[in-house]
């Protein structure tokens, strides 16, 4: 008898401290989708104000990785159009109102040599495929299950985009989320289209 209530003891204790670890777990999620866009609001910018900032001599690896619908997707075959990576996570509130900005930009430049790749950062497929559930994308969702992209890609912050031109050349880096109809932003890929050739 005592055997089994030292056993039930040191089960309850474990089950403690495994509870206790999980607002640890938690604040560490939270922090990496808001890192970007806690000092926005502290500074009292509106959601989506992140600046495209320019990168210098920037290069990343290639990567191919499999899509919420199947097949993998490769980026080297988007060679000869502009190019938005868009890092995310579904539990990240910034991401999930980014989206919509997302599939309204590619709304806008249909028929353009233009591409959206959002990737799904670190999450398992059934949460990806619940979130998007009954909705008709205009792009595949990619899942990067185990970071190692975001990670080639020095990816700390979710939302992050890097904007590659033509070439595939990382041109521009957002760390936080981004309005994609704002008049500077919709300059910035204007030029980087004009740069494509027909």
């Amino acid at each position: 008898m005592v055997p089994d209530m030292a056993a039930g003891g040191l089960r309850s204790l474990k089950r403690s401290a495994a509870l206790r670890r999980w607002p640890m777990i938690a604040s560490f999620l939270i922090g990496l989708c808001t890192a970007a866009t806690h000092g926005i609001a502290d500074s009292g910018k509106p959601a989506g104000s992140t600046m495209l900032n320019a990168l210098a001599n920037s290069s990343q690896s290639s990567f191919s990785l499999p899509s919420l619908d199947g097949p993998p997707h490769e980026l080297g075959r988007l060679r000869g159009r502009v190019v938005l990576i868009h890092f995310f996570a579904t539990w990240c509130e910034p991401c999930r109102e980014e989206m919509a900005s997302l599939r309204e930009l590619q709304s806008r430049l249909e028929g353009r040599p233009f591409a959206i790749v959002p990737i799904s950062v670190a999450e398992a497929d059934g949460a990806v495929r619940r979130f998007f559930a009954g909705e008709s994308l205009p792009f595949a969702i990619l899942l990067d299950r185990d970071r190692a992209v975001a990670r080639a890609w020095n990816i700390h912050t979710l939302p992050s985009t890097v904007v590659l031109d033509g070439a595939l050349k990382p041109r521009f880096i957002a760390e936080g989320d981004v309005d994609w109809a704002r008049p500077d932003v919709t300059e910035i890929l204007k030029g980087l289209l004009v740069e494509v050739p027909s």
